[in-house]
């Protein structure tokens, strides 16, 4: 499919169909200064293996490493300086690869060989210090294994730090080691989603763009490699030693982008991910005017490929849940083709969750996996026609922050199929993708938005992230606090305790309403409202002078508070005040002439006072 994707876009030509369908009301951003943090300078031998230890404990790092690890860069090259950790998954020479697992370490024997990229690494200058922790045999995307704890997720340590490249991200967003970027692999989402959660930049490569000679096979039709890094200058750095250079009619800049608005219904996304997409969406207008647009992409996907269709049928925003279990059978299928024979001689100890993903990955048939073969080649086709021109889908990484740590296995499978809803699109179509890290004060963990480019077009979507950081991050948190002050508006003061007032009322216990009102009074002197509540409290335990005088507080507060001006009336009316409780009466009629208690004590003070109309509606009295 990919051998001609050189013909393919030297020829590519037409327009794409759009069907669009809006589902983000635009929020409006103010943009604010981002400092960043500078680095510390030179410490002392003492100093320096003290931080080491501190940084081990972070469950990062695995324990054996020192055996092998430094691996002191080249003198010279491109990353010259810059320091490095190594998921668990790539072999280096001398060293049993763990995998994640203790029962594939213990039945697999030390490489005789350093991965590929590694030494592409080590020739480039870079140094690597660690070898990372990872999830069991690289089939989860929550950060926990059972057998070596869970990596400390820098940016919020109750939160889970995402996997399968666990140890690798959060080396690189807690600068572990002092190390600069992180090297992991993404089958599912194992850069993607750690990179969301711990807040940092990471890219899953297209697929078999770079090398993975020397790193272990999960699901090698989706496994791809990644890294991990603090900034975009370091992200496109590591790229451009290991990334090849694209084909020269590949485009270099994004011809428009296209916001997935299938990804951002509310069933599949919190607001956070809503608002990341929010502040792309201002940062490419801002950056590249006129190239935005709007796509529903499974919506397409229905109408121009008859298999995917025929799959959908009628549900109604299913596309994205269709191509989520197209990815689970798919994936299962070759993970358990290339790992099944393993598991059932040597019967690992793995995790529950491991557990039921193996079972069920060993149960799928030939024919589903023949059938969803077919879907998946229909939809490459249709999607690389889309992003051969240099078109970039945007879109969150993750559906919101990182989940606590410690959920149940049920609530980390279902959030786990909604990640799978999103990353689902760069996974089937072996398709670029960059995870861009966007933070608040007001948030409390990262939230990723991501850009996904067609196949081998790598660097073209690393340097359009760089083109849009700075205005997302800056448009973000504003954005982002709007939202939440609107999903969450503040308590009013002093409403707690009117509610403990009018329980305590309708008990009768009207001291205790009195009690209560005045301290919401107290906290909330302007409230109208408290003080006509205290009023009517009053004049239930026959303090009359105490109810006239709250109402007329509550009446200068607001002139429009028509139970102000009935309450008043039945307490002047009680003292003898006929003729100004008809006028507190009448006001209230003016205010609401509907309002049929104001109509009857008017009548009724009219009566008494012998200005009733013989033609008035007795029923009133």
């Amino acid at each position: 499919r990919r051998q001609n994707a050189t013909v393919r876009r030297a020829m590519k030509g037409g327009a794409v169909k759009l069907i669009a369908v809006s589902v983000i009301s635009a929020l409006g951003a103010i943009v604010v200064a981002v400092k960043g943090r500078g680095r510390g300078g030179k410490r002392d031998d003492d100093e320096v293996a003290g931080k080491k230890d501190v940084d081990d404990r972070k469950s990062a790092f695995v324990a054996n490493d020192g055996e092998v690890m430094p691996i002191a860069g080249a003198e010279q090259g491109p990353l010259r300086g810059l320091k490095y950790v190594v998921k668990d998954i790539f072999d280096v020479k001398s060293r049993v690869t763990g995998f994640g697992s203790p029962a594939w370490a213990k039945t697999h024997r030390a490489a005789k060989r350093t991965a590929d990229v590694v030494d592409a690494l080590t020739r480039a200058g870079a140094s690597a210090v660690g070898i990372t922790h990872m999830d069991e045999l690289a089939y989860a995307i929550n950060g926990e294994n059972v057998h070596y704890g869970t990596p400390e997720n820098p940016r919020t340590p109750a939160l889970v730090p995402g996997g399968s490249s666990s140890g690798s991200a959060v080396a690189c967003a807690g600068t572990l080691r002092g190390c600069d970027f992180a090297l992991g692999s993404d089958t599912g989402g194992s850069v993607r989603v750690p990179a969301s959660y711990c807040g940092v930049y990471g890219i899953r490569t297209s697929h078999d763009y770079v090398s993975k000679k020397g790193m272990l096979a999960l699901a090698p039709s989706f496994d791809t490699v990644g890294w991990f890094a603090r900034s975009i200058d370091v992200l496109q750095r590591v790229g451009d030693v290991l990334l090849p250079e694209p084909d020269s009619n590949a485009p270099t800049t994004p011809s428009r982008y296209f916001l997935v608005e299938d990804a951002l219904t509310e069933k599949r996304t919190s607001p956070h991910a809503q608002c990341a997409a929010v502040a792309a969406l201002s940062a490419i207008n801002d950056c590249a005017p006129g190239k935005l647009q709007r796509m529903n992409l499974t919506d397409h996907l229905v109408v121009s490929c008859p298999t995917f269709r025929s799959l959908v049928g009628g549900r109604k925003d299913a596309g994205l849940e269709c191509m989520r279990e197209m990815v689970r059978v798919l994936m299962g299928a070759e993970i358990w083709a290339n790992l099944g024979a393993w598991y059932e001689k040597e019967q690992p100890e793995v995790s529950s969750a491991i557990k039921a993903r193996m079972e069920a990955a060993s149960k799928f048939t030939e024919d589903e996996v023949a059938r969803f073969k077919q879907i998946r080649g229909e939809i490459r086709e249709e999607v690389d026609s889309i992003l051969d021109g240099g078109v970039i889908f945007v879109l969150p990484t993750t559906p919101g922050i990182a989940p606590k740590c410690g959920q149940s296995d049920s609530a980390t499978e279902s959030w786990r199929q909604k990640c799978f809803e999103l990353l689902c699109i760069a996974t089937l179509c072996g398709l670029p993708q960059v995870s861009i890290p966007l933070d608040a004060h007001e948030s409390a963990g990262a939230q990723g938005i991501s850009l996904i480019g067609g196949f081998q077009m790598d660097k073209m979507v690393m340097t359009a992230a760089r083109e849009l950081v700075s205005n997302m991050k800056e448009a973000y948190p504003d954005i982002l606090e709007a939202e939440l002050l609107r999903l969450n508006p503040p308590a009013v003061p002093g409403e707690v305790e009117k509610t403990k007032g009018n329980d305590a009322f309708k008990k009768a216990d009207y001291l205790g309403a009195v009690e209560h009102y005045s301290i919401a009074i107290a906290k909330n002197p302007k409230s109208a409202v408290y003080i006509a509540n205290r009023a009517m409290a009053h004049l239930k335990i026959g303090n009359y002078e105490l109810a006239e005088a709250d109402c007329s507080k509550a009446i200068q507060l607001d002139g429009t508070y028509v139970k102000a001006f009935l309450r008043r009336g039945a307490a002047r009316a009680v003292a003898g005040n006929y003729l100004e409780s008809l006028m507190d009466y009448e006001d209230a009629l003016r205010l609401e002439p509907n309002n049929a208690d104001a109509k009857r004590e008017v009548y009724r003070m009219k009566r008494i006072i012998g200005m009733a109309d013989p033609g008035i509606d007795e029923s009133l009295a």
